[in-house]
């Protein structure tokens, strides 16, 4: 049975339903396992869930992650190839600087072969990872826990046989995930558990932990083993985002902004109305104006009146002033320019240029994380010399215009042909394309028939303000 079978199993018995039962081999001396702060159920429940800020950037987030395609790309041999892989993902990390892009390609082509491996069972196992998500939803649940809770686990099934190789790869649910610690590591676990039903035991190298850095350390507790949720340091902004939006719903089901019909003025002095007028009056209203099926509906009364509107008030407008507040707050907390959500303000270049930020500052580094993640934690159990990398060459926000880059090229003199032409996507010619030429009207200085030397009596003439050399 696999991993997801019997964790719906155990869902289905933890609601009282009646699944076929579940034995699992308990994990050796643990006694309490490490469960995240407020725990990853309220992130789901009453971040992702209730906050529609917040589902809308999770999910935005999660879909631009998830859309760049991942391959298996061969290693060259030699360590020319290693370093050059070193320097790529170095410059992958800081793509905001300068020529980075162009400099990162050139690198990547040099440490693996451009054409990705298409028949390994490694790559097979990257392009369809299990046998109901395709890699497009493998990765936006994998990006969602994440961004939302802070944790992104992967569960690699390897058919109950030690080292074997992995045969589909599952998301685990966050709020589901408790992690063992080893009590002689501060920093050392022995096993995970899926808590449904009578729990599911997990080996540690079966479970690869992507996180995000905790500062919570904690030598009793080991909650610095848990990713920190963006969530966490703004959970009183999620209360009182919640709270506003429903005073606000509220408000909204209670009609609005309120109101009362008064009698108008007559000679500069105002009727009083008995209890039995002001009743037949508050009929009147409700059948004309608030009954939704005679809405727009002509009243006709015999005296004058005015109607009194009361309008916001200063709380009413606070409230208002806190929806909007808050979305702002919450683009600062998960890194996100909060231009793509208020375009009302913005021009296409500013949106242009707040997706190329979020992509630098934001989507590139979670990629490059989950790229270390899965060639320390996967490559290895394939044995193979290969290396699984996201196309970078598919952020068209990354690619600048053709002819700043020729231009940029051009004056590169310290690249060689090759380079310049793997950076321009085209095929390396080799011969005399392998070397690097300079400008035609310059020269090695080594190269220049003259002597440089000062002469002993010229010297003095220099400290005394003349520079010319005679």
């Amino acid at each position: 049975m696999g991993i997801i079978d019997r964790f719906v199993d155990g869902y289905l018995k933890r609601k009282g339903l009646n699944p076929y039962p579940v034995t699992q081999p308990k994990i050796q001396g643990v006694n309490s396992a490490i469960l995240q702060q407020y725990g990853a159920d309220s992130y789901v429940s009453e971040g992702y869930l209730s906050n529609s800020d917040v589902y809308a950037i999770v999910s935005f987030l999660a879909r631009k992650a998830a859309s760049i395609p991942w391959y298996v790309y061969q290693m060259k041999p030699g360590e020319k190839a290693q370093t050059a892989l070193n320097q790529y993902k170095q410059l992958s990390k800081g793509l905001q600087n300068k020529g980075a892009y162009e400099m990162a390609l050139i690198k990547r082509k040099s440490a693996y072969e451009e054409n990705i491996v298409t028949g390994s069972p490694l790559a097979k196992l990257l392009e369809n990872p299990n046998s109901f998500q395709s890699q497009d939803q493998f990765l936006e649940n994998l990006y969602g826990y994440r961004i939302l809770s802070g944790e992104g686990n992967i569960y690699g099934n390897d058919g109950g046989i030690d080292g074997a190789k992995f045969v589909e790869l599952n998301v685990l649910p966050t709020q589901f995930l408790d992690i063992y610690p080893d009590p002689k590591d501060l920093y050392g676990l022995l096993g995970y558990k899926l808590m449904v039903g009578a729990g599911i035991d997990l080996a540690k190298d079966q479970v690869c932990q992507w996180k995000s850095w905790n500062p919570d350390f904690n030598a009793d507790t080991r909650s610095h083993m848990r990713g920190l949720s963006p969530l966490r340091p703004g959970w009183k902004l999620l209360r009182m985002s919640n709270n506003a939006a429903d005073a606000s719903a509220a408000m909204t089901a209670n009609g609005g902004a309120k109101g009362a019909i008064v009698p108008k003025a007559i000679n500069n002095s105002i009727p009083s109305l008995t209890p039995e007028q002001a009743s037949l009056v508050q009929r009147m209203v409700n059948d004309r104006v608030n009954n939704k099926d005679q809405k727009g509906a002509i009243g006709v009364f015999q005296t004058p009146w005015d109607y009194l509107n009361f309008g916001l008030s200063s709380v009413d407008m606070e409230l208002v002033k806190t929806m909007q507040m808050t979305l702002h707050q919450w683009c600062r907390l998960f890194g996100l320019p909060v231009v793509l959500f208020d375009t009302d303000s913005s021009s296409y270049n500013n949106y242009s240029n707040a997706m190329r930020d979020l992509i630098t500052n934001t989507i590139m580094p979670l990629n490059c994380q989950l790229r270390d993640e899965l060639n320390k934690w996967l490559v290895p159990r394939f044995g193979e010399n290969v290396y699984i990398d996201f196309d970078i060459s598919a952020l068209p926000e990354l690619q600048k215009d053709m002819e700043q880059m020729v231009n940029q090229l051009r004056m590169a003199d310290w690249l060689t042909f090759d380079e310049k032409r793997v950076a321009m996507n085209y095929e390396e010619r080799g011969g005399a394309y392998e070397y690097s030429y300079v400008n035609q009207g310059l020269m090695p200085l080594e190269q220049v028939n003259m002597d440089l030397t000062i002469p002993n009596d010229q010297i003095g003439n220099m400290a005394n303000g003349d520079s010319q050399i005679s």
